[in-house]
């Protein structure tokens, strides 16, 4: 099979007779897990310190790299690609701690360091990086205390602020981009906690896309811009749109683009759960390098349009992927406010040949990604199939009757019916000129919602299981009232894995032991808010470092959650005060 990678009414609807096969979508006014920070130091911007590293541009020093680029994309390998990793002649070695820090900014560790008026120890350097578009740092052997905050910001950018979340389990953390030539980061540590240390020898480099506007003589012709269209050609385009983000995320390869959208849960639970392709990426690893763009569009039909002003959220926890239909679900750290989940069908009836499929996504045709582009196409079942990708578990469609395109950056869009309902997202084009988006030779291509459901039908729609009763025993402990059933494995970071050991306290609290019983690991309790907001609340803390998934269930309804915390990462305080919206 020859495939492209480069193809790659009102807003409250409510799930009202959904099924265990099928469900709505959901609105979302309130953002979900965003945090506020205070106001970035600034050290090293404000005593205009010299950039500790600075890097001549790609063009002069790497050209080998833009070839690369340039020829992984043209090549038609996937995900299609938009920067490089590029390494820093000397890696900066940062060991922050309370007795280097005194009130006045001073020089240490290829940095600045000063102890601040708000009882912190923070310190500051800067890299530029020379005709740059975009920088992400990557900031290696990461060990960072309990209330540490980061920030990174270009000259004149209002600082992006982040923590721990985003250490992944080898303790990597890749930064928030930012615009230009120039990378500042900023860490704060409690003064009376302030051991932190991590070294920088690399930065991604983002290509510089060029594009300003989107226009009708632009090629590819075909293309459409979202903002053009209206409930007449999709009846659920409003709703879509706020549903969709442009994916931009971390490879080994270096940086790559995708699109994926949000996708509702059974019990209307709020979770940002997030739909994309396999092929985009399937681990943990790469999702927690996670960029979503959100309303990344143009301000009017054909008008204008300006990444950097549209709502991103970074890193995600990695839940589920296959190549058989070529999905990968996770769950996002948070999204902006004014959302919608996307409703989903999982019979495979609901596409029979001639239906119309829409599209929303992030074509990239050259160098450019695009904003929000529409595409629809018909189910064609009378095609032939490329070799590999059965009818079971992908769908095939057409453009002829249809319109738009889909083109690398497309990959993982959801495809959705006239209501809004995803029935499969994007694996690419399959035929004689794959990476044409706009040749109606090819048939477009994606894994089907039906082939995928079974393996994460426990995540969205509640394991689909009948009631049942909690049974208490070695790894399960069942809280509030023994309604719901409380488990947890745990991973070493040599490989040493289990199932921790339950012992409940109270009726509504318990503890779990990994490595012997007179050692406490993890400690969680499940409290009744029915009355107070409709929901069932979940907090948990550990005293532990290790890997572990704490898996809560509601035996009532079947409704399934799960909280990870990632591998040498210091166990983080969970207080879910909407973990199951399944009262009474």
């Amino acid at each position: 099979m020859k495939r492209a990678i480069f193809a790659v009414g009102t807003l409250f609807l409510i799930a009202a007779g959904a099924s265990a096969q099928s469900n709505e979508s959901f609105f979302m006014r309130d953002a979900v897990g965003v945090k506020n920070y205070a106001a970035a130091p600034r050290l090293a911007e404000r005593a205009a310190m010299v950039p500790a590293v600075v890097l001549p541009s790609a063009e002069s020093t790497v050209p080998e790299q833009i070839l690369a680029l340039h020829d992984w994309n043209a090549s038609g390998r996937e995900p299609m690609r938009n920067g490089f990793r590029r390494a820093l002649p000397d890696m900066i070695e940062a060991r922050i701690s309370s007795v280097a820090a005194k009130s006045a900014v001073q020089s240490f560790g290829r940095g600045v360091i000063a102890a601040t008026d708000r009882g912190t120890i923070a310190w500051s350097t800067v890299i530029r990086v020379e005709k740059a578009h975009r920088l992400r740092l990557h900031l290696e052997n990461a060990v960072l205390p309990e209330g540490v905050t980061l920030w990174v910001y270009s000259a004149g950018q209002t600082p992006i602020g982040f923590g721990r979340e985003l250490v992944d389990e080898k303790g990597n953390l890749w930064t928030p981009s930012v615009r230009g030539e120039t990378v500042y980061l900023d860490v704060e540590v409690p003064a009376n906690n302030a051991a932190a240390s991590f070294t920088i020898s690399e930065v991604l480099e983002l290509v510089d896309l060029n594009l300003k506007s989107i226009r009708p003589q632009d090629a590819p012709t075909c293309l459409v811009d979202a903002t053009c269209v209206g409930s007449s050609t999709f009846g659920a385009i409003t709703s879509a749109k706020k549903a969709i983000a442009s994916l931009f995320f971390v490879t080994s390869g270096g940086g790559a683009v995708c699109t994926g959208g949000l996708l509702n849960d059974l019990t209307n639970s709020g979770t940002p759960y997030l739909l994309t392709a396999n092929h985009c990426f399937s681990s943990q690893t790469v999702a927690t390098t996670l960029e979503a763009v959100f309303d990344f569009q143009t301000d009017s039909c054909q008008g204008n349009f300006n990444r950097d002003t549209a709502p991103t959220v970074n890193g995600a926890t990695w839940l589920a992927s296959s190549s058989t239909s070529d999905f990968t679900l996770v769950r996002l750290n948070s999204i902006p406010s004014g959302r919608v989940l996307l409703g989903w069908n999982a019979n495979a009836s609901a596409v029979p040949s001639g239906t119309m499929l829409h599209r929303i996504s992030h074509p990239v045709p050259g160098e450019d990604i695009f904003p929000q582009a529409y595409s629809s196409t018909l189910v064609d079942t009378a095609t032939g199939i490329c070799t590999g990708y059965s009818r079971t578990n992908f769908l095939y469609s057409t453009s002829v009757g249809g319109q738009g395109g889909v083109y690398g950056g497309s990959s993982g869009s959801p495809v959705m019916l006239a209501n809004g309902q995803v029935v499969g997202q994007l694996l690419g084009s399959c035929g004689p000129e794959p990476s044409a988006g706009c040749d109606q030779r090819n048939s477009t291509v994606d894994g089907a919602f039906s082939s995928s459901f079974p393996a994460i039908q426990s995540i969205i729609a509640g394991s689909g299981a009948q009631p049942s009763v909690c049974t208490q025993n070695a790894t399960t402990m069942c809280l509030a009232d023994n309604r719901f059933a409380v488990s947890a494995t745990w991973r070493t970071t040599d490989g040493n894995n289990g199932a921790g050991q339950a012992v409940r306290l109270t009726a509504d609290t318990g503890y779990f032991t990994f490595f012997n019983a007179s050692n406490v690991e993890a400690v969680v309790k499940v409290l009744n808010a029915c009355g107070l907001n409709q929901k069932y609340w979940v907090f948990a803390g550990g005293l532990t470092n290790v890997n572990v998934v704490l898996t809560v269930r509601d035996t009532k309804t079947g409704t399934t959650k799960s909280y990870t915390n990632p591998q040498s990462t210091a166990f983080q305080p969970i207080q879910d005060t909407g973990a199951f919206a399944t009262c009474p």
